[in-house]
């Protein structure tokens, strides 16, 4: 079985962008007088804005509603995020234009947002490679479901068996696995200590992904 279709994470596969998310975030705990530790932070990597404040608000007791909540993070976030330079991640760029060159169909599934989605792409150059984008914003359940995957594979109408997923989180590969897609699990150290193992192949480095490689995972 031929497998001809990538979907790519954003956050910590595309852009380097973890350490961003997670300094924001410890600023918006703090505006909400929330203790933030490094490794419950670890267990947010990978979600969507709703249900990650759904979570926090249970798990901290909040009264505020998830949404005033994901709001609130909004608000800081968008002030917080235009004065900071994130970069992409290394050598992700050639890989993009690699896949291109073997003729894969490309997607993005982030659970970002579509603004911070659609800057990014446009930032790097690499926006006309992707041949479909969704964000985590108008999927009903986040990441570690499979439902941001499955609604990739629904766009175009073909079996969850024929994409490979790139992902740096346990919650994102514990979603592409749960969808039936194959998984490429990405060691990005700035993504903290992620639980990677269920993956079907782990890297460190695009550099890593040799057209041979690539070719081999697909077939």
């Amino acid at each position: 079985m031929k497998r001809n279709y990538f979907i790519f994470d954003m956050d910590g596969v595309i852009m380097d962008s973890e350490p961003m998310h997670k300094e924001i975030l410890k600023k918006v705990f703090g505006e909400l007088g929330l203790d933030f530790s490094h490794s419950y932070h670890q267990t947010l990597v990978g979600m969507a804005a709703v249900p990650m404040w759904e979570k926090i608000r249970s798990d901290f007791s909040l009264e505020t509603n998830a949404r005033e909540l994901m709001t609130f993070h909004k608000e800081i976030f968008f002030i917080e995020v235009a004065s900071i330079d994130v970069p992409p991640v290394e050598g992700v760029v050639a890989f993009i234009n690699r896949l291109k060159e073997l003729d894969f169909t490309i997607s993005l599934a982030s659970s970002s947002s579509l603004k911070l989605i659609n800057r990014f792409v446009d930032e790097i150059g690499v926006a006309p490679f992707f041949d479909y984008m969704v964000s985590g914003e108008s999927i009903a359940r986040s990441k570690p479901n499979p439902d941001i995957f499955l609604n990739v594979a629904a766009h175009f109408d073909e079996d969850p068996s024929k994409f490979i997923v790139i992902e740096d989180s346990y919650n994102g590969v514990t979603a592409a696995k749960a969808a039936g897609m194959t998984c490429i699990g990405f060691r990005n150290v700035n993504s903290g200590n992620q639980d990677l193992s269920a993956a079907d192949l782990i890297v460190d480095s695009f550099s890593e992904l040799t057209s041979e490689v690539i070719k081999k995972i697909a077939s």
